[in-house]
């Protein structure tokens, strides 16, 4: 069953923007999405030695194609405008990458949120559309630097292909980057780091965001984060 998450501080605004007011459910499939909740994470994957603080349960609704590090550094996710366009949720590439890791009506997911370290995720796992990654590489490669004004800031976007092995997890594909959004004039800096993964016609994704930038102690958890979520993505409930 579906429960709204109660979310209380700065990073807020990310995973606010990433979900649809209300609790009501718009799975497409029943019988599909029961299956695709043997595959989701839940609270009791995340291990409390390094998860300690973290608030994690069911979304709202189905999150929406944004980068979270950007919301969080605009302060708003509405009326945002790219520049080049092409890097927009509307724009070609992006278009292509959102369309890629969304796949099928049918999902299930989590959120989590730290309050202290001011640390958030969302994931899902979806039915596959596609057998190829391509359009997440060549976001990350294409959009490699652009702007984003909305809510009185321009953002400075760096977004870094991350090397991983698929393999690793179980997976049979995954890509990952990581997108550094700074406030210009302030210096303020949000990150997010973003993974795609294919496993037996289901596709996995994933944002974990942060205030400042995906370094030091910060690498340690998302790097477990993104084990916990690819490893049962991978795992055959049959």
């Amino acid at each position: 069953m579906n429960t709204c998450p109660v979310l209380r501080t700065a990073t807020t605004v990310a995973l606010l923007a990433l979900t649809v007011a209300g609790c009501s459910s718009t799975d497409a499939d029943t019988s599909t999405v029961e299956d695709l909740r043997g595959n989701a994470v839940t609270a009791l994957d995340f291990p409390r030695t390094v998860f300690d603080g973290w608030e994690i349960t069911d979304p709202a609704e189905r999150p929406v194609a944004a980068i979270p590090a950007i919301v969080a550094a605009a302060g708003t996710g509405e009326a945002l405008t790219y520049s080049p366009s092409e890097c927009g949720p509307g724009g070609p590439r992006g278009a292509a990458l959102w369309s890629t890791a969304r796949g099928g009506d049918s999902w299930a997911g989590q959120v989590g949120e730290n309050a202290t370290t001011e640390q958030s995720f969302t994931t899902t796992v979806a039915t596959a559309t596609d057998n190829s990654l391509n359009a997440v590489t060549d976001f990350a490669q294409t959009c490699s630097q652009y702007t984003v004004t909305g809510g009185g800031q321009t953002v400075d976007v760096v977004t870094e292909v991350n090397n991983e092995e698929p393999l690793k997890y179980g997976l049979s594909d995954a890509r990952l980057f990581t997108t550094t959004a700074t406030v210009a004039g302030s210096g303020s800096v949000h990150s997010t780091l973003t993974g795609v993964g294919y496993s037996d016609g289901r596709v996995l994704t994933g944002q974990f965001t942060t205030t400042g930038r995906v370094d030091g102690a910060t690498i340690n958890v998302a790097g477990n984060w993104w084990n916990i979520i690819a490893t049962k993505a991978s795992t055959s409930t049959s």
